[in-house]
């Protein structure tokens, strides 16, 4: 086999094993996508269940402390606080 020919043989394998991935990464991207329209979808079924549940069995919010994440709480004093620039006259 002349090598002119070794190295088009070479390029069209190497072409097709790159559409074949690029195939495949269309796949995961379409997958991801209804994935995350199904599980927006079922959020909604899900925290109403867990509200019927909490009501149900009489939960209160203390019965969750550690249990759940909770916010960090907002700094205060001057951090928060915004500056102000000077005006500078002349």
């Amino acid at each position: 086999m002349p090598l002119v020919e070794l190295n088009v043989n070479m390029t069209n394998l190497w072409s097709y094993q790159m559409n074949e991935v690029d195939k495949i990464n269309e796949q995961i991207a379409q997958l991801t996508a209804q994935r995350e329209s199904v599980m927006l979808k079922e959020k909604a079924n899900v925290l109403a269940k867990m509200k019927e549940d909490i009501k149900l069995y009489g939960f209160k919010t203390s019965d969750f402390k550690g249990v759940l994440a909770t916010r960090k709480k907002r700094g205060t004093g001057t951090a928060a606080k915004k500056t102000v620039a000077k005006k500078i006259t002349k």
